[in-house]
């Protein structure tokens, strides 16, 4: 290809219509544009007061932009391009400035990232210390331009042992796995990390989930359960009152959906801090 050829074909391109940013007389704003389920391999580092954790893991990002009544459409690919650009490590501060960065260069008032991706925290059996990883689900949501937002949630299991089948049996009393989930806001300059999260809730229930457990951790975990008994609502108050006490938590929700092993129906709970205290 000669050099002449090549300034024709870029003086076409640089000719194109730009289509998207062209008027809209329908005169409607949108208030979400953009693109979702982007799988991406990304490096998480979650921080604490007591240090930091990195971790690789592959996450899924919707990002949009709110749009003006007057411009027809917004430029999709600059969502690929800015994510593709961005070689720093994601945590909750650089989200905040990834977000920004979107909000500035697609020239919107607002810009809206939700990442979604699995993390993974070490855990040993209680007695023979086999190690094993915990799968959790990481979800968080940041918000820029005109309301500046972030709110992180943490999915991961637990068990709980129900308090009324062990006061009325004879013999043993019913558990199962529960679902616990934690969304939250944190105070400006603090952190909680995803691993000081989760111990915080599965010691909310009657015991710990383990992902090795030979016979003596098996031993270890039934009996741990059995004198630690729990209702669903005893999960989420004493979850709530863990969360209440940590001076770093703005505001939170919690809940528990526990699989109930002799019911066909799951049962479930809920609280959610007072908003006006954020």
């Amino acid at each position: 290809m000669t050099a002449q050829t090549m300034t024709s074909e870029k003086t076409s391109k640089e000719g194109l219509p730009d289509i998207q940013s062209s008027v809209d007389d329908r005169n409607i704003a949108i208030s979400k544009v953009g693109v979702t389920s982007i799988r991406w391999p990304i490096r998480f580092v979650s921080s604490s007061q007591g240090g930091t954790a990195e971790q690789s893991t592959t996450a899924s990002f919707d990002m949009f932009v709110s749009l003006p009544a007057n411009r027809k459409g917004t430029h999709m690919s600059r969502f690929l391009q800015l994510l593709s650009g961005w070689d720093a490590c994601f945590s909750l501060e650089s989200l905040k400035k990834f977000c920004q960065t979107i909000c500035d260069k697609l020239d919107s008032d607002d810009a809206h990232v939700t990442l979604r991706f699995p993390y993974f925290v070490d855990r040993r059996a209680p007695v023979t210390g086999e190690a094993g990883k915990i799968q959790l689900e990481v979800t968080i949501d940041v918000k820029s331009g005109s309301q500046n937002d972030l709110v992180m949630t943490v999915t991961g299991p637990a068990t709980s042992l129900c308090p009324c089948s062990k006061e009325i049996s004879a013999r043993g009393a019913h558990n199962q796995r529960c679902k616990l989930a934690v969304s939250f806001r944190c105070k400006p300059q603090t952190e909680i990390s995803i691993e000081e999260l989760y111990e915080m809730m599965e010691q909310s229930a009657s015991t710990q989930i383990f992902p090795i457990l030979k016979r003596s951790d098996e031993k270890w975990v039934t009996e741990a359960a059995y004198d630690n008994p729990k209702f669903v609502e005893d999960i989420v108050r004493d979850l709530a009152l863990a969360l209440s006490g940590d001076d770093r938590i703005a505001w939170y929700r919690c809940s528990s959906e526990n699989y109930e092993s002799i019911h066909q129906h799951n049962a479930y709970g809920e609280i959610e801090s007072d908003m006006s205290s954020a």
